[in-house]
C-alpha cells in the first residue's frame, strides 16, 4: 500500500494540561490522497492524557464524524482515530486535522508524538482478519433473529457486526489484541431468548493473518409478551398519565406511566399463567380505575385501556383539608381572564391537583380539599401581548393533617418574549453547513432563522485581518433565499462571532494578547459591515458572540476587575476597519471593561442588529451537576451563573444585549463525542437542562435562545440500528425530548436494544454504566408529547439546533435530519404565538 504523507506540529502556547497536534499537508508521494469513506489515524500522545478531539479543519467543510481510542502507558498514550466522511473527499493541501490533548504535556521535545503519525485511507491499513463462525439457531423461532458481534480493541474502540444464526462473519481490522463478545439471541417480541457464548473470548490478530472465533448458544428460554395500548381519555385524563400495573400468577410485577394513545412494550413474562393489568389516578379527588386480566402464553398478547374500561369513583373523606393560597402580583395588564395554573402531585404522581386561579391579589383556596401528604408544586403564569408573567411557588409543600399548611403564589412580569429579528412565537432555527446554497433541508423544515460561525477559523481567525468574510456573505444571502422559498417568511441570519477565544484553553495568553484581540475585534466588524451590506432586511443579522467566554472565565474565577488589553485594540481595529467612532471613557483596561466594549460595539457598528452572548452549563466548575438526585440544583447553578453575569456588566447598562444563547454541548448523545465527554442526557437530564435554562432567564429578567442543542432522536425498538454505524447515524436524545414522539413513550424497553446496550465508560462524568442503567434511572418518564409547549414559560423565545457535527435539519450530518424537518414543519402549521398564552 503507498505510503500517506504528512506533517505534524505541536500548535501554539502548549501549556502541561493542555496541547494540541496539527497534522498537515496529507499526501501521497505522488499525488494528493482522497479517502472514500474511513481515514484511519495511529499515533502517540503524553503519558496522562485523558482525552482527544479532533478539530478537522476542511475545505469544504465535511461532516464527518470522529472515534478515537486511548490506549495509556507508561512512557506515552497509544491513539486510535477512525475519521468517517459521509462521501468520498479529497485532501487540500490547506487541510489540517487538529487533536486537542487534554491533560498532555506537550511543552518540552515533542518530536515522539509528532513523529508517530501513521495515515491510512479505507482498507488500507495494517490489517488481518477475524473469522466469526455463527451456529446455527437453538430453535426454528430464532432462524431470521439477529444479534451483534462486538470486537473492541485495547484502546476501547468497538466494531460491531449483525450477524443472523448459521453465518460467517469476515472482519478486516487492526492488528493488535481484541475481546470479543455477543449479545443474546432474540425473536421480534423476545418470546424466545436464548443466550450466547464465545470461545475464544481473547484474541491476537497479526497482519495478513486469520483469526477464528464461535458463537454457540444456550439452551433457549421462553415467555410471554403484553402490549398495553391506552387509547384517547376523556378529561380530564386526556391531559395525564395513567399508572398502571401488570401482576403475573408468579409474582412477577412490572409498573409504569402511560399518556394517552400510546403502547407500552411487556416483554418476558412468564410463558404461562394469567396476569392482572390494573390502572389508577386521582385527580382532583375522582379516582379512575381499571381492572382486566390477560391468560399468557408463549406469544404476543394485545390489550387496551379505554374510557369505556375506566370507572371513576369520587373521593371524600373527612381527614382531607382545605388549602389556602395566598396571592400577591405585581402590576398585570388589565384582563380578567388572566390566571395561573397550580398543579399538585404527590411523590408517586398518582394523586393530582389541577386549578386554575385568577391572578388577583388576596388568598383564596384550592378548589378541591386536599388529602395531607407531600406534594411537588407547579406554578404556571401567563403570557399576554408578549410578556411572560411568572407564577412563583414553593417547589414542594407538605400538607398537614391539622389544616394549617398554606401555599404563597406570587405572579410577577418576568421579560418580554419578543427579540428584533425574531418572529412573535416561539420558533426554530438551525446550523446551516453552506453547502446546499438552494436551502433545501431548511425550507423543508420552515426554519425561522439560520446560524452559522463567521469567519476563516470560525474562532475569531486571531491571527490576521480577514479581506473578507465569505462566511458571513453566503448566510445572509442564504437566508434570503430560503425565505423566498418560504414565500416570505422571514429567516433571519444568525452569526456565530468571537472577539476572542476562550473555547481550547490557554485563556490568559488569549486575554492578554493584544494583537489577537485587535484582529477579532477588526474581524468582529466586518462580520456586521457585511451582513448590513447583504442585508434588505429591518434586522440585519443577529448575533451570538463569544461562546465559552462567560463560562470560561467563570470557571477560572476571574474578577470583573481582571487587568487586559481593552481600549487599544479596539481603537485599531476600528481605524482598519474606518470606522468613525469614539470609544467611550467607561470602557476600562478591564474584564468588565472588555465586556463592555463588544455591547458597545455591536450598538456602534450595527444599530440594526440583535445580538447575545452565550452560557454554558459548566460555567459554574463543571457540567456534571446535571445527574446530581437534588431537584434544587439546575435553580441553584443558575444563581451562580446569573450572579456572575451580572458581576461583568453583560446585561445591564446603555447597550444591553437583545437576548442570552445557552449551550448544552454540541454533540449528539449516543456518540463517543457527547457521552465520552459527560454529556448522554435522558428525560430527567434534559428537565434539569431546561429547569438551568428557566432559572437564569427568570434572575436575570432576559429571554433566552437554547443553542446548538442536538435535534437527534432515540430509536425505537423497532428500527435497524447497527452499532458500526452509530457514529455515523449521531443518534440522540434532544430531538425526542423536544418534539416527543410516541413510538417511545414512557418505557424504556421501547428504545432500540442497540442503543440501550452502550456502555458509558467514564463514570467520573456519568454516574451510571450504560444507557439502559441511564434512562431507567429517569423513570418515571413520558416523551409520548412535545416538551416546547412550556418553553415559553421558561423565557424561551427561539431554539437553534445543530452544530458542525452535531444533528440538526440538515441531512449531512447523521439520520435524523428529515424526521426532524419534519417536527418543525408540522409545529409551524399552528406555532405558539406571544400575544396571549394561558
Amino acid at each position: 500500500m503507498p505510503k500517506i504523507l504528512s506533517n505534524t506540529t505541536v500548535g501554539n502556547q502548549p501549556t502541561p494540561y493542555y496541547g494540541t497536534l496539527i497534522t498537515g499537508e496529507i499526501k501521497y508521494a505522488d499525488g494528493p490522497v482522497t479517502v472514500q469513506k474511513v481515514l484511519h489515524v495511529r499515533f502517540l500522545a503524553p503519558p496522562k492524557t485523558s482525552k482527544i478531539e479532533l478539530v478537522p479543519g476542511l475545505n469544504p467543510w465535511q461532516a464527518v464524524s470522529t472515534e478515537i481510542g486511548l490506549e495509556p502507558h507508561e512512557t506515552n498514550t497509544k491513539v486510535t482515530a477512525d475519521v468517517t466522511f459521509p462521501a468520498s473527499y479529497t485532501f487540500n493541501a490547506s487541510d489540517i486535522l487538529t487533536w486537542d490533548v487534554s491533560d498532555g504535556d506537550l511543552t518540552g521535545d515533542a518530536s515522539e508524538y509528532t513523529d508517530s503519525f501513521e495515515l491510512y485511507v479505507d482498507d488500507e491499513f495494517p490489517n488481518g482478519t477475524v473469522e466469526i463462525q455463527i451456529s446455527d439457531a437453538p430453535d426454528s423461532a430464532l432462524s431470521d433473529s439477529t444479534q451483534t458481534v462486538t470486537l473492541t480493541d485495547a484502546a476501547g474502540i468497538k466494531k460491531s457486526y449483525s450477524a443472523t444464526p448459521g453465518e460467517t462473519i469476515t472482519a478486516t481490522v487492526w492488528e493488535g489484541q481484541y475481546t470479543i463478545t455477543a449479545s443474546e439471541l432474540a425473536n421480534a417480541n423476545e418470546t424466545v431468548v436464548s443466550a450466547t457464548s464465545v470461545y475464544p473470548t481473547n484474541i491476537t490478530v497479526e497482519v495478513d493473518g486469520t483469526s477464528r472465533v464461535t458463537v454457540d448458544y444456550e439452551p433457549v428460554q421462553r415467555y410471554s409478551a403484553l402490549d398495553v395500548t391506552v387509547g384517547g381519555l376523556s378529561e380530564p385524563l386526556s391531559e395525564e398519565a395513567l399508572f398502571v400495573k401488570v401482576t403475573a400468577d408468579d409474582g412477577d410485577t412490572r409498573t409504569f406511566f402511560s399518556g394517552t394513545n400510546h403502547t407500552t412494550h411487556l416483554r418476558r413474562l412468564p410463558p404461562a399463567g394469567r396476569a392482572i393489568i390494573s390502572s389508577e389516578l386521582t385527580v382532583n379527588n375522582t379516582k379512575y380505575t381499571s381492572l382486566q386480566s390477560a391468560n399468557l402464553s408463549n406469544t404476543l398478547i394485545s390489550v387496551s385501556i379505554g374510557d369505556s374500561d375506566i370507572d371513576s369513583t369520587d373521593v371524600t373523606d373527612p381527614t382531607f383539608v382545605e388549602l389556602p393560597i395566598s396571592i400577591q402580583t405585581g402590576e398585570l395588564p388589565p384582563d380578567a381572564n388572566n390566571t395561573f395554573t397550580l398543579r399538585l402531585a404527590s411523590a408517586d404522581s398518582t394523586v393530582i391537583y389541577v386549578d386554575h386561579i385568577a391572578a388577583t391579589s388576596g388568598t383564596t383556596k384550592l378548589g378541591w380539599p386536599v388529602k395531607p401528604d407531600t406534594y411537588t408544586v407547579n406554578a404556571r403564569g401567563f403570557i399576554e401581548d408578549g410578556i411572560l408573567y411568572d407564577a412563583q411557588a414553593a417547589s414542594e409543600i407538605t400538607v398537614a393533617a391539622d389544616g394549617s399548611s398554606s401555599l404563597s403564589v406570587s405572579v410577577v412580569e418576568a421579560l418580554v418574549l419578543r427579540v428584533r429579528g425574531f418572529p412573535d412565537y416561539l420558533s426554530f432555527g438551525a446550523l446551516t453547513n453552506l453547502v446546499d446554497t438552494t436551502g433545501k433541508d431548511l425550507t423543508a423544515a420552515r426554519v425561522s432563522s439560520i446560524f452559522a460561525y463567521a469567519g476563516f477559523d470560525g474562532a475569531g481567525d486571531a491571527d490576521r485581518y480577514l479581506d473578507d468574510d465569505t462566511q458571513t456573505t453566503a448566510t445572509v444571502k442564504l437566508a434570503a433565499q430560503v425565505s423566498e422559498n418560504l414565500n416570505g417568511q422571514p429567516v433571519l441570519p444568525v452569526m456565530v462571532n468571537y472577539t476572542i477565544n476562550l473555547s481550547l484553553g490557554d485563556n490568559e495568553t488569549h486575554l492578554q494578547n493584544a494583537e489577537w484581540l485587535e484582529h477579532s475585534f477588526g474581524n468582529f466588524i466586518l462580520s456586521m459591515q457585511i451582513a448590513r451590506r447583504e442585508s434588505s432586511s429591518e434586522v440585519s443579522a443577529g448575533f451570538i458572540v463569544n461562546p465559552d467566554f462567560l463560562g470560561a472565565n467563570q470557571q477560572d474565577k476571574r474578577q470583573p476587575t481582571y487587568a487586559m488589553p481593552v481600549a487599544a485594540p479596539l481603537r485599531a481595529a476600528l481605524a482598519t476597519r474606518k470606522v468613525d467612532a469614539t470609544v467611550p471613557d467607561t470602557i476600562t483596561e478591564t474584564l468588565a471593561g472588555y465586556v463592555l466594549a463588544v455591547n458597545w460595539l455591536v450598538r456602534t457598528v450595527a444599530p440594526d442588529a440583535t445580538f447575545g452572548w452565550q452560557i454554558n452549563l459548566w460555567g459554574v466548575g463543571a457540567g456534571e451537576w446535571i445527574y446530581e438526585a437534588d431537584e434544587g440544583v439546575p435553580a441553584d447553578k443558575a444563581k451562580l451563573t446569573v450572579d456572575y453575569i451580572q458581576s461583568l456588566g453583560a446585561y445591564s447598562g446603555d447597550y444591553v444585549p437583545d437576548f442570552l444563547a445557552i449551550d448544552r454541548y454540541e454533540a449528539d448523545d449516543f456518540t463517543v463525542r457527547a457521552y465520552g465527554n459527560g454529556y448522554c442526557y435522558a428525560p430527567r437530564q434534559w428537565r434539569r437542562y431546561y429547569q438551568f435554562v428557566q432559572a437564569v432567564a427568570l434572575n436575570l429578567k432576559i429571554p433566552v435562545m437554547p443553542w446548538q442543542i442536538p435535534a437527534s432522536r432515540i430509536p425505537s425498538v423497532s428500527e435497524d440500528v447497527k452499532v458500526e454505524n452509530l457514529e455515523a447515524d449521531h443518534w440522540g436524545t434532544g430531538g425526542t425530548y423536544i418534539f416527543g414522539d410516541p413510538a417511545i413513550g414512557s418505557e424504556v424497553s421501547n428504545i432500540n436494544g442497540t442503543i440501550l446496550d452502550i456502555a458509558l465508560t467514564v463514570p467520573t462524568l456519568i454516574p451510571y454504566d450504560s444507557v439502559d442503567a441511564l434512562f431507567r434511572a429517569s423513570e418515571p418518564f413520558d416523551l409520548t408529547k412535545p416538551a416546547y409547549p412550556d418553553f415559553p414559560f421558561f423565557g424561551i423565545f427561539t431554539v437553534l439546533l445543530g452544530g458542525g457535527s452535531t444533528t440538526g435539519v440538515v441531512t449531512g450530518i447523521g439520520s435524523t435530519g428529515v424526521w426532524t424537518q419534519q417536527q418543525i414543519s408540522k409545529y409551524m402549521d399552528d406555532p405558539i404565538s406571544f400575544d396571549s398564552v394561558h
